[in-house]
């Protein structure tokens, strides 16, 4: 309860001093008051709100992995060269032509 009193001193101390100003500067104080007021209205709803519940973390599978078996060693693929096959004709025996 002592804070209570303590604020309410304060409060009147203010009171006090600002009857004395101008309107301007009772205007500035007011302002100051609220902007206090309402940092602390701020904090105590942050306080107030439930906190989120942190969901148990999803797993995510994993990806397979492939298994070769010891016998079959993965072979790398390659790209064929086109193959030249040679014409019909130059596959026939040839006989020699005989000198004229």
């Amino acid at each position: 309860m002592t804070a209570l009193i303590d604020i309410q001193k304060a409060l009147n101390t203010i009171r006090r001093i600002t009857q004395q100003e101008a309107e301007a500067v009772r205007l500035e104080a007011l302002a100051l008051m609220a902007g206090v007021i309402a940092d602390e209205a701020k904090d105590i709803e942050k306080r107030r709100e439930p906190k989120p519940q942190r969901s148990a973390a999803q797993r995510v599978k994993s990806l397979p992995i492939p298994s070769y078996s010891q016998n079959a060693s993965p072979q790398p693929q390659t790209i064929a060269a086109p193959s030249v096959e040679p014409a019909a004709s130059d596959s026939k025996a040839q006989q020699p032509v005989s000198p004229q």
